[in-house]
């Protein structure tokens, strides 16, 4: 989903859209893989307006940076939020894809993707 939404607003196609998709799964794939290891990188999440670290699949997916940093996030903070809105508005409801089966975050093999 998250490459998805990527496309949508970036607007790429073709081989650039495909190089999107292949290092989200290959960073999905290493993540699922280092189950125990803490402050892989951090992230923004958009649904709580907080910066998380990325922890190992097994570890505590919501620990707060702290401190947070001052930084601005979403649409409405891009030069083209209209455009972004316009094109998500614009995918089909169908374009996600379940990759579920292809590499599970829980296997006991530290390299269980295959994409």
């Amino acid at each position: 989903m998250a490459y998805t939404f990527y496309i949508a607003c970036s607007g790429c196609t073709g081989d650039l859209a495909r190089f999107v998709v292949d290092k989200t799964r290959e960073y999905y794939c290493a993540w699922s893989g280092l189950n125990t290891k803490r402050h892989i990188g951090k992230y923004y999440n958009m649904a709580f307006k907080k910066c998380y670290y990325l922890n190992g699949a097994l570890l505590n997916q919501q620990e707060l940076v702290l401190p947070e940093p001052g930084t601005q996030f979403g649409i409405d903070e891009t030069c083209y939020p209209s455009m972004i809105r316009r094109r998500l508005e614009e995918l089909p409801s169908v374009a996600l894809v379940d990759d579920a089966d292809d590499c599970s975050p829980l296997s006991d093999s530290d390299s269980s993707c295959s994409w």
